[in-house]
């Protein structure tokens, strides 16, 4: 089957709403994938739902508050916002735009979305990890957000690959869904090659035989979401 790649730079306009790169019309199984910035002094949507966020912050710096509480947040940086927390994102960090892409489970998308302004919370605090602090050299995807930290629906894990390096050719049950961060390489499903780069959200579904392969240059460093019973 082949593989959905959308960049945000063709479906974001700036000063715009969020870009759903990924979303239900892609048919994904466990999540979709928003890019949206927000712009200095302004926050993201305030608001609390039963389903967790993972954000990944590309660009910028900020405030990430729940449930009242205040966490500082910057580029590098991946949140795992529990459900039934009131929160938003506040762009006071002085450092330009926050870039960011945003995931979600389907029945945040199926539901309509959360229509409130906040609400009492459970309290729990965000997980935040920075990939500074992690391991993200070349080879296996390295793990970065899973469920010891509470994820319930799909992991955020991180890949990189250096020039010469391919990833063995597999299938598997569950899909793979990704956001290229940095770089380009060769990504090929049931025998055709696609060339994705940075700023691509890309969908491979379930037993799709796929392949990652990089022949020279940089190495390119990428995001990839799994459902948890992967």
């Amino acid at each position: 089957m082949e593989p959905i790649i959308k960049n945000y730079r063709n479906h974001f306009t700036d000063g715009g709403p969020a870009a759903r790169l990924i979303s239900l019309d892609d048919n994904p199984p466990t999540c979709t994938l928003s890019y949206s910035h927000i712009l200095p002094g302004e926050t993201s949507s305030h608001h609390i739902h039963p389903w967790e966020h993972e954000v990944y912050i590309i660009q910028g710096s900020g405030t990430l508050v729940c449930d009242g509480k205040e966490y500082p947040v910057k580029a590098g940086d991946a949140m795992f916002i529990p459900g039934n927390v009131d929160h938003y994102t506040l762009n006071n960090g002085g450092a330009g735009d926050i870039r960011r892409i945003e995931i979600n489970p389907l029945l945040a998308a199926q539901s309509g979305g959360a229509n409130n302004n906040g609400g009492a919370g459970t309290g729990e605090p965000p997980v935040i990890k920075n990939l500074a602090d992690l391991d993200t050299s070349p080879g296996a995807a390295r793990p970065v957000l899973t469920t010891a930290d509470g994820a319930a629906n799909y992991t955020l894990a991180h890949r990189g690959m250096a020039a010469g390096e391919v990833s063995p050719d597999h299938t598997h049950a569950w899909e793979h869904l990704a956001y290229f961060l940095e770089g380009s390489c060769i990504l090929t499903c049931d025998g055709q090659e696609y060339t994705v780069s940075e700023g691509d959200a890309i969908l491979i579904p379930p037993y799709t035989a796929h392949e990652w392969s990089r022949s020279s240059g940089p190495v390119a460093n990428w995001l990839v979401f799994n459902p948890v019973g992967s």
